[in-house]
């Protein structure tokens, strides 16, 4: 997956890069669009910073897509599965235990409780990630300068 660009901070070996936003999501809504709030539009990243770009300077930031994807299912399906698990679980504890009047509130808190657990050790994988910088975008080239013909077609 590659985007354009511009530094905003530049921390030495990472760099503080604002994302444009593709031509493809342009108008969606989902982060702000058209009546969405400006800073919602713009999207933050900290990249590897090997080709020492400066603050000011448009970029192109790279990140493998098999790292993307697996971020995605971490963020998204993980939690989910975590959920739908939960409340299976939660049905059964119920049954169990002779709690048939209030067998879907159980099974509703213990998918809520397990979803919970599971964006708590996400955290934590998070943090632990952020140090190691295995996941972290790349910098990996100079991009168009601002107000150049390329960057009014993207």
């Amino acid at each position: 997956m590659e985007r354009i660009g511009t530094v905003i901070e530049d921390k030495g070996e990472t760099a503080i890069v604002r994302l444009r936003r593709h031509l493809s999501c342009k108008n969606c809504g989902r982060c702000g669009g058209l009546l969405g709030a400006e800073d919602r539009r713009e999207h933050y990243v900290e990249a590897s910073n090997p080709i020492r770009a400066r603050r000011g300077q448009s970029v192109i930031v790279e990140m493998d897509d098999r790292q993307a994807l697996f971020i995605a299912f971490m963020l998204y399906l993980v939690p989910l599965a975590g959920l739908v698990a939960g409340i299976f679980l939660g049905l059964k504890f119920a049954s169990v235990f002779g709690w048939e009047s209030t067998r879907e509130l159980v099974a509703a808190g213990a998918g809520l409780l397990l979803m919970a657990l599971i964006f708590s050790g996400i955290s934590l994988w998070d943090r632990r990630v952020k140090k190691s910088g295995r996941y972290r975008p790349v910098i990996t080239a100079l991009g168009q300068e601002e107000g150049s013909p390329a960057e009014a077609e993207n």
